[in-house]
């Protein structure tokens, strides 16, 4: 029984007829061979390897595995396909009475599983961030638009510049924001006078408007 009738239900067509085109290519290797053991390799731009394993030599099963990235994803492989080709048509003992392939279950590496931990991280990440922007819009667009004074505008935009967005703007808030950039701002900390006099500035522009 030729393995196109034993093996080959178990292939994706498309495998298949890419195994089949790099088998006529003569791009298979192999480089041990027993009734129960089977090394091989492809050569080319992208080599792989290919292990071919049975139980014993009456087993009718044997595991496959191939160092591609589509094999690592669980997919028999068009690299598998093209060393049974070989396999066959030097009328390897190996092949004889085999009916079924097993694909080997790769166990990730720790650095693929940090990667895909990292991943992970970075998705849950971005989700939280999204959902905080839709909650964030649903809530602006809840408060009724202002319109502000020209010199209130031009408040706002200088705490909004230096880290604080006063939207809508509140005394609480506002004094906060001065009491921290005040601290930023202070010549004994690398800030200088003319910083000082612009949050006075912007300071007292918010509340006067607050308190009108």
């Amino acid at each position: 029984m030729s393995i196109e009738q034993s093996l080959a239900d178990a292939f994706r067509p498309e495998e298949r007829n890419k195994g089949s085109a790099l088998a006529a290519k003569d791009v298979v290797g192999i480089s041990s061979e027993s009734d129960t053991h089977v090394r091989a390799f492809i050569k080319g731009s992208t080599a792989c390897k290919v292990t071919l394993t049975a139980e014993d030599v009456a087993s009718p099963s044997f595991t496959a595995e191939c160092s591609c990235p589509p094999s690592r994803k669980g997919i028999l492989c068009k690299h598998l396909w093209a060393v049974l080709l070989k396999l066959e048509g030097k009328e390897s003992d190996f092949i004889v009475g085999k009916t079924s392939v097993n694909k080997v279950d790769v166990v990730p590496s720790a650095a693929s599983k940090m990667r895909n931990e990292f991943k992970k991280q970075q998705y849950e990440k971005q989700k939280a961030r999204a959902k905080e922007m839709r909650r964030e819009k649903k809530k602006a667009d809840s408060i009724p638009q202002v319109s502000f004074p020209e010199p209130v505008q031009e408040a706002l935009r200088y705490f909004r510049g230096n880290g604080f967005p006063l939207d809508p703007p509140e005394m609480g808030e506002l004094q906060n924001a001065r009491r921290l950039l005040a601290r930023v701002f202070h010549p004994d900390k690398g800030g200088t006078h003319d910083e000082i006099i612009a949050l006075t500035d912007n300071f007292e522009v918010l509340r006067d408007y607050l308190n009108g």
